[in-house]
């Protein structure tokens, strides 16, 4: 899947290979591996990082398959079936593996010890769930398409789990929300629309099981079509990456006031906060601009920046959307990326993520 790069963004590019001079680059660090690896899949749609088994867990809504690969990228298992996979949630002790399944309507729920599926849970004929939040003891997850979405829920640890569906109304969202939750906060659940400007955003209030809308905004700091949404490890701010601004704002919880902006550049599309508060801020870049700043919580400059790849041509080495993840101890972090000569993806493992470069 290659995308055809917008005019202004072709332009920015020449500008770059002929050395024209628009703007002083931040310095970059590349990846220890700055390749890293060559992965079996054209397209993810989310990862998550399991560190009971040192694992990381790609999505591909494609195939309908979760890779799993360790923490020095080598893959070491596909789970398969698992048609229109996309979100992958990981409960408390990182031993099961919920994940939405949109062309399965249903939910699946996998041991990640053994990489099989313990229950799936159907959802509804056309209900096509992809995007999923965990709190507590309720997996919350955005179905829908166009302007019939809404959120449902899957109600765990009892002896029938419980699905219920259209628990906002139909039309609230574009599409199936993005969700976030913080087991910090675990009585809010914000929801993000991917294809609307300006962006939506809304905060609810789940304490009693149902979503009680708290707050709404449109717009949000300039922004639009939210690519990812991450929570701080208080619970009190929600970081986003989006169509515009070209930087990474967050918003406190649950009024979403404008809290501290992360310069970053043009285009915004993945965000990760570590369990220490570091914050991972990934574009779209045009090269040589770095793809992903670091930073210290409300800190006004990048500790350190990372590039996917050496500028060998046109967009020579991007990050996907959604494509950010850090260790839990915060020291590691995992960066989809994709090349334009290549058709399919790499995982590139950023080691001591947590500290600034030397030499």
């Amino acid at each position: 899947m290659r995308r055809r790069l917008p005019l202004a963004r072709l332009l920015l590019t020449l500008a770059a290979l002929l050395g024209l001079s628009l703007g002083a680059a931040p310095a970059t660090q590349a990846a220890g591996d700055e390749e890293g690896t060559a992965l079996p899949v054209a397209y993810h749609c989310d990862l998550a990082v399991d560190p009971l088994h040192k694992h990381v867990l790609i999505s591909d809504y494609v195939t309908g398959t979760v890779l799993v690969a360790d923490y020095e990228g080598r893959l070491v298992r596909t789970i398969d079936n698992l048609p229109g996979v996309c979100d992958l949630e990981l409960s408390a002790d990182y031993r099961t593996l919920y994940a939405p399944l949109a062309r399965g309507d249903a939910i699946s729920v996998i041991d990640t010890g053994t990489g099989r599926q313990r229950a799936r849970y159907a959802t509804g004929a056309g209900t096509a769930p992809f995007h999923a939040a965990l709190s507590g003891r309720t997996l919350f997850f955005g179905y829908g398409e166009q302007w019939e979405a809404s959120i449902g829920s899957l109600t765990l640890g009892t002896s029938t789990p419980t699905v219920r569906l259209g628990l906002i109304p139909e039309g609230e969202f574009s599409g199936a929300p993005l969700l976030a939750t913080s087991p910090a906060a675990p009585d809010t659940l914000v929801a993000g629309d991917q294809n609307t400007s300006p962006g939506r955003l809304s905060v609810y209030d789940v304490s009693g099981g149902t979503p009680v809308l708290h707050e709404t905004v449109n717009g949000p700091g300039g922004s639009s079509d939210f690519s990812d949404m991450a929570i701080s490890p208080d619970g009190g701010t929600l970081l986003t990456a989006s169509g515009a601004p070209y930087h990474h704002p967050s918003f406190r919880l649950p009024d979403l006031a404008e809290s501290h902006t992360y310069p970053s550049t043009s285009y915004p599309v993945a965000v990760a906060v570590s369990a220490q508060g570091d914050v991972a801020a990934g574009v779209d870049s045009v090269e040589p601009d770095p793809d992903v700043y670091l930073y210290r919580a409300g800190a006004d400059s990048p500790y350190r920046t990372v590039t996917l790849a050496p500028a060998t041509g046109f967009d020579a080495g991007s990050l996907r959307p959604r494509g950010l993840a850090w260790t839990p101890d915060g020291t590691r972090l995992f960066a989809i990326g994709e090349h334009n000569d290549e058709e399919n993806l790499r995982l590139v493992v950023v080691p001591s993520a947590n500290r600034p470069t030397t030499g």
